[in-house]
């Protein structure tokens, strides 16, 4: 039974329908992994910081207070990134679930969501800007 003008134009269009879902949920995958990726780089160089600093606690006696303070400085700096990090895991895994439920306030938590995520990138360029004071003053 041949098919009608009609009919060929719905399937179109069911196809249509298809490949915009498909490649809707692609894009968004990729954003969220692209998301959580750099949400784990981040983390894994915050903890990296920490413990690099740590291991060079003991050379801090012969240094002067201000290079102390920096030290100090970015190993705070460098674990409120980590603890921000993980912040930004909780709320992004609540958002995702109340969008996937459809309730709750989604402008409430999209901004505790910028705010940690703001935090968490703030943080850490600092600790990696008091590090390379550290560095580099620590040298001299």
């Amino acid at each position: 039974m041949p098919e009608t003008e009609d009919q060929r134009q719905q399937q179109v269009l069911d196809e249509l329908k298809g490949k915009n879902v498909a490649h809707y949920s692609v894009m968004l995958a990729a954003y969220i992994n692209a998301r959580v990726d750099a949400n784990k780089a981040i983390f894994g160089f915050s903890s990296t910081g920490i413990g690099l600093l740590i291991a060079i606690a003991n050379k801090l006696q012969s240094l002067c207070t201000f290079i102390k303070v920096i030290y100090i400085g970015a190993l705070v700096a460098f674990f409120v990134a980590a603890c921000s990090t993980l912040f930004v895991h909780i709320r992004n895994a609540k958002v995702i679930e109340s969008y996937i439920r459809n309730e709750g306030n989604e402008k409430s938590m999209d901004f505790k969501l910028n705010t940690w995520k703001y935090v968490n990138y703030i943080s850490f360029a600092i600790a990696l800007a008091l590090s390379l004071v550290f560095t580099i003053v620590g040298i001299f």
